[in-house]
């Protein structure tokens, strides 16, 4: 699924939950929200149970769990279900391990200070010396590898840099990681 595709398919989930909201019937309202909460319930056994299959099949299976994780897509899905194989500080870390050398090159370093429950803590410093390294850029770099890894993360403190605005994040603005095959849409 591309990037754009992915956007469409979650503002049609947001007006559509909208309209449901809307319903006047308090029964239609009800039942619509019983109907897409059944459903959601139904998923999630369906995501548990592959996460265990895949778990239980040996290095293979574990290997392919850990790249699904890895997907943003798929990411988001898991961490929505409670069903991700990594820990959040996992998650976090990881993210922080793999955009380090890209902050490196732009002349900055991160480090990661402290995840708590929705809020991750790290500090992130510029020589001004690299390509595109104003402290906005690698900030910006930062917080979207955490989010990719973590969508459940609210708030991103980056000490030594400005901070950006935080909170909740409508399904409508998750998107997925763009590709080079599907920059190219």
């Amino acid at each position: 699924m591309t990037s754009s595709e992915f956007q469409a398919h979650a503002e049609q989930i947001e007006r559509m939950v909208e309209r449901v909201n809307a319903l006047k019937d308090d029964d239609a309202r009800a039942t619509a929200l019983e109907l897409m909460q059944s459903l959601m319930d139904m998923h999630g056994a369906a995501l548990s149970r592959i996460v265990e299959v895949l778990s239980e099949s040996g290095d293979g299976g574990r290997n392919s769990l850990a790249h699904l994780g890895g997907d943003p897509l798929v990411c988001g899905l898991m961490v929505l279900y409670g069903v991700h194989p990594l820990t959040l500080d996992q998650r976090v870390t990881r993210a922080i391990e793999k955009v380090r050398s890209q902050v490196q090159k732009q002349g900055g370093k991160v480090e990661l200070l402290d995840v708590r429950d929705s809020l991750v803590r790290v500090s992130i410093s510029s020589s001004g010396n690299g390509c595109h390294s104003s402290p906005d850029a690698l900030r910006s770099a930062v917080e979207q590898a955490i989010r990719e890894a973590a969508p459940e993360v609210i708030e991103v403190v980056a000490e030594g840099v400005p901070s950006s605005a935080a909170g909740f994040i409508p399904v409508n603005m998750i998107q997925p990681a763009v590709t080079a095959a599907s920059a190219d849409d």
